[in-house]
């Protein structure tokens, strides 16, 4: 394989934010990452009822149906890590796509989404 190809591979196999706007009273965050695609919006308590000072809920594209993960927490970060803990225990069962949650993480702080 020529030294461009690999470096093109390892572009599109790197976990980047691919596209970032607001919507609603949050921010949305596009990912790819190894050729998948993982939606985030982040957003504040909007009602006394929610579950807690922050939303984060993650969305697999999917060719039949987009798989969709909510949570909440006292922070941003927290409720990250809520979606990262049921991410991972559903992907299986559900099918869904590999994330490096790590790099998830790391990609949100570097634009001050976290």
């Amino acid at each position: 394989m020529s030294q461009d190809k690999v470096k093109e591979k390892e572009r599109a196999d790197r976990l980047r934010i691919t596209d970032q706007f607001r919507s609603k009273n949050g921010f949305v965050y596009d990912i790819r990452f190894e050729g998948s695609r993982l939606t985030l919006f982040i957003a504040p308590r909007e009602h006394e009822s929610d579950s807690g000072d922050w939303k984060v809920e993650a969305t697999a594209r999917r060719p039949a149906d987009p798989f969709v993960i909510t949570q909440w927490g006292l922070t941003k970060v927290d409720a990250l890590h809520e979606v990262q803990k049921s991410w991972l225990s559903q992907a299986e069962a559900q099918g869904l796509p590999t994330f490096d949650w790590t790099a998830v993480e790391k990609a949100l702080r570097d634009v001050r989404a976290i």
